[in-house]
């Protein structure tokens, strides 16, 4: 399920109160000791109402996520019966649970990165030490974080690079949406 299909106000609110009571169960009522180091990243909900699509993260290697991917899946009538106590529906969502790799990919970027700038800082290093770089020169910014003019600063030069700036945006946004058709023919 893909998590921009819970619309609407009502699916938005029952998934939030799915996600606040699985939750509070997984923390204050299950005993299983497999239930450890477990959060609910989030709740999507199909746009009928009757799946709920529950995602969870765990602390851990694989083999000890899935141990709580199981523990969790154990509980499961226990966890629907207090969502459908819980909620004023004629039919209550069923629950499914998945675990979320999210919080692992993002970590794993954040290493990616940080060796990334390790290695930019020591052949920076060495490029000082060869005498190419002088040490009191400042490491070049990354466009992103270029200084923004202040206001009254632009003449009429800047004025049309701005106005380049915004054909730049316009075709990012063209290839995004390429991109995204690409992957829905995938």
């Amino acid at each position: 399920m893909n998590r921009s299909e819970t619309k609407g106000r009502r699916g938005r609110r029952v998934a939030s109160v799915v996600r606040h009571l699985i939750s509070e169960a997984l923390v204050a009522e299950l005993s299983d000791p497999r239930l450890t180091f477990v959060t609910v990243t989030g709740v999507d909900v199909s746009p009928d109402m009757r799946f709920a699509d529950v995602r969870v993260s765990v602390l851990g290697e694989m083999e000890e996520q899935e141990k709580c991917l199981r523990g969790i899946r154990h509980a499961h009538g226990r966890l629907q019966a207090q969502v459908a106590d819980a909620l004023d529906m004629k039919f209550c969502p069923i629950l499914r649970f998945h675990l979320d790799q999210s919080v692992k990919r993002s970590i794993a970027v954040s290493v990616i990165i940080a060796k990334a700038r390790a290695e930019d800082e020591a052949a920076r290093a060495e490029r000082i030490r060869r005498g190419v770089e002088s040490a009191d020169e400042a490491p070049p910014l990354p466009e992103e974080s270029a200084p923004v003019p202040e206001a009254g600063d632009q003449g009429e030069e800047d004025l049309d690079e701005d106005e380049d700036w915004d054909d730049d945006d316009e075709d990012e946004e063209d290839e995004e949406e390429e991109e995204e058709e690409e992957e829905e023919e995938a």
